[in-house]
């Protein structure tokens, strides 16, 4: 890894006093630069690509972009979400239901209909391990048909009450509920998650908290979009006055 001695020539362009962070370029490469190449706290910068690092210590940018004025883009309310301002409260709501779920409800009448026809065969025969067999199918099929249901009914809320957030899905119960101090609360950030799986990979959006202790707290998990994770953290920090922070490895806007 190489350490440049100074920002003095940003390549590309000269700093002008309003420059955005994309504008800026790494010296040795070219690259521009990101959020998260910017470690505030050392005053570095580091190139994703080449990893050359930068001092940006009363450099170009440094003023510009550092933790007390680095501001992001408004993020425009998502389809399905709804937010509320109830009496000394925030409530942001939003629906689970998408048209995969469709896919699923037809999926999971044939697979538990199949396994209902399977079990009723066997039970008349007399076959009962061909029906112990099918358990687990009968299991995944249940498991199956209660997320599409779910996928129908439920929503989730996030509300800010008496100092307190409360994270809720429902109708059917589903696991992810939790309640968080506001005043434990230091910062909230959206992440991607990518998961590798035998048809390829998926993709979705999470949102996290950092409390003042320094543990980690997922919020929010599932989410289609990066603008619905976005725009979670935006709402929530913005009712808190919780300065924005460049937190590493978070979802750029």
């Amino acid at each position: 890894m190489l350490l440049a001695d100074s920002l003095d020539q940003w390549s590309g362009s000269s700093y002008n006093g309003t420059m955005e962070l994309n504008e800026l370029m790494c010296r040795r490469c070219q690259a521009p630069l990101a959020t998260n190449d910017f470690n505030w706290e050392l005053g570095l910068a580091t190139c994703a690509h080449c990893n050359t690092v930068f001092s940006i210590e009363g450099r170009p940018g440094a003023a510009l972009r550092s933790p007390a004025t680095w501001q992001r883009p408004p993020v425009p309310i998502p389809a399905k979400f709804e937010i509320t301002h109830p009496s000394n409260g925030l409530s942001i709501s939003y629906r689970w239901f998408r048209l995969s779920f469709v896919f699923l409800a037809v999926f999971s009448v044939f697979w538990n209909g199949f396994m209902l026809v399977w079990h009723g065969i066997s039970l008349a025969s007399g076959a009962l391990f061909m029906s112990a067999f099918g358990l687990i199918h009968t299991a995944v099929g249940i498991g199956i048909g209660y997320y599409t249901i779910a996928g129908f009914l439920n929503h989730t809320k996030i509300a800010v009450e008496r100092d307190v957030l409360h994270v809720r899905h429902g109708p059917m119960p589903w696991f992810g509920n939790l309640d968080l101090l506001v005043g434990d609360l230091e910062q909230l950030y959206a992440k991607q998650v990518v998961k590798q799986n035998q048809n390829g990979s998926s993709t979705s959006y999470e949102v996290h908290a950092i409390l003042r202790n320094g543990r980690q707290q997922k919020l929010i998990s599932g989410l289609d979009e990066p603008e619905q994770a976005l725009y979670l953290e935006q709402e929530i920090e913005r009712y808190l006055g919780i300065e924005d922070r460049p937190v590493p490895s978070e979802l750029p806007r």
